[in-house]
């Protein structure tokens, strides 16, 4: 019982927090070797993964999504984008995306080059059910 109450006295600040006040998740940067890298995941219904990638400016940046399904996509967005919170605990990104790496795109495989160094967001979007993915992305 002692353990039971312990463990509500944790979690119970948590539940009472609007969901603008959850804590965003951390979020990983895949590192790119020169033979690429992958990473698997999955998404529930409406979910969003996101990824950081560090890459230098003028580098081509390849990104390739396969999902069960294929019902999700991505977007890459430039150096400077900004993670916050959103609606039904799915974090909101703001900032550009690169060229055809958008939202109305919905791309499964995109090639671009990176405009300045720093960290590239890529954002991992479920367009319907569960599922699980791949992603795929090499730097040159």
């Amino acid at each position: 019982m002692k353990t039971l109450l312990a463990l509500l006295a944790l979690l119970l600040p948590l539940a009472i927090l609007p969901a603008s006040a959850q804590p965003l998740p951390e979020i990983p940067t895949i590192e790119v070797p020169p033979a690429g890298a992958s990473v698997t995941g999955k998404l529930g219904p409406g979910g969003r993964n996101l990824y950081y990638v560090s890459a230098q400016s003028l580098q081509a940046l390849s990104v390739t999504l396969t999902s069960a399904g294929n019902v999700a996509v991505f977007q890459v967005y430039g150096p400077g984008a900004q993670v916050g919170p959103g609606s039904n605990g799915v974090p909101a990104v703001t900032g550009t995306t690169l060229t055809d790496a958008s939202a109305k795109d919905a791309p499964m495989a995109w090639m671009g080059v990176v405009p300045q160094s720093g960290l590239c967001l890529i954002a991992v979007d479920s367009t319907a059910g569960p599922t699980v993915y791949t992603l795929a992305v090499t730097l040159q």
